[in-house]
Formats: structure tokens, sequence, C-alpha cells
């Protein structure tokens, strides 16, 4: 006895081939977008990467140029402090300046003094009045 087939009485219907022509199409348009995937994701990959590396660097940057800025404005500091040195060295040199000159002068008035006195001694001595 044969026994009814689940799809009915028909016949076996063959397997249906498909086209070489579809099978090749379908691997290279397989292969195409794979490849497109592989370059996308490359690419994002890539350029995740270097923005990610680009932003260290900024980052990196950002904090030498702060620190610069901190040693610049203690440079400027020291610089202002050091002009002001040199302003008061500059005015002690010139009273120091004014001090000899009012010494220079006071010794060369002194000696002229003395010069008199060294005249007058000398005429003191050479006038008869004198007891020897």
């Amino acid at each position: 006895m044969e026994y009814p087939t689940p799809h009915g009485d028909s016949p076996p219907q063959e397997k249906r081939r498909i086209n070489p022509f579809w099978t090749k199409l379908g691997l290279i348009l397989g292969s195409v977008v794979l490849w497109c995937g592989l370059l996308y994701g490359a690419y994002y990959y890539a350029t995740d990467y270097i923005d990610s590396a680009l932003r260290s660097v900024q980052e990196t940057n950002a904090l030498h140029v702060r620190t610069l800025g901190d040693r610049l404005d203690s440079i400027q500091l020291e610089v202002e402090h050091v002009k002001e040195a040199l302003a008061d060295t500059d005015q002690v040199l010139a009273r120091s300046d004014e001090t000899r000159e009012a010494l220079s002068q006071r010794i060369t008035e002194l000696d002229r003094q003395l010069e008199r006195l060294e005249e007058s001694l000398n005429t003191l001595r050479k006038s008869p009045d004198v007891a020897r």
C-alpha cells in the first residue's frame, strides 16, 4: 500500500537549478558589499583613532601652553623686580656720585683753606714780631 505524501499526490518536482550567471553575480556583489563594509569600517576606525589622537595632542598642548604662560608670568614678574632693583641701584649710584662730588668739592675747599693757613703761617714766621 502506498502511503500518501505530505505534499499531496503530486509527482515529485525536480530541483530547480539556479542559473550560473546569477550565482556568479551574487558572489561578486557579496564580495563587493563585504569589501565596502570592510573599507567603511577601516575608514571609521581610522578617523576615530586620528580624532582621539588629535584631541589628546590638543589637551597636552593646552596644558603645555598653560604651563608656559605661568612661567612667562613669573619671568615677567622677575624682570619687573630686576628693573626695580636696577632703578634703585641707579639712584644709589647717582647719590654715590653726588656724594663723591660733594666730598671732592669739600676736599678741594679744605685744600684751599690749608694753603691759606700755610701762607698765613709762613707770613707769621717771616714777621719780625714773632719771638724766636
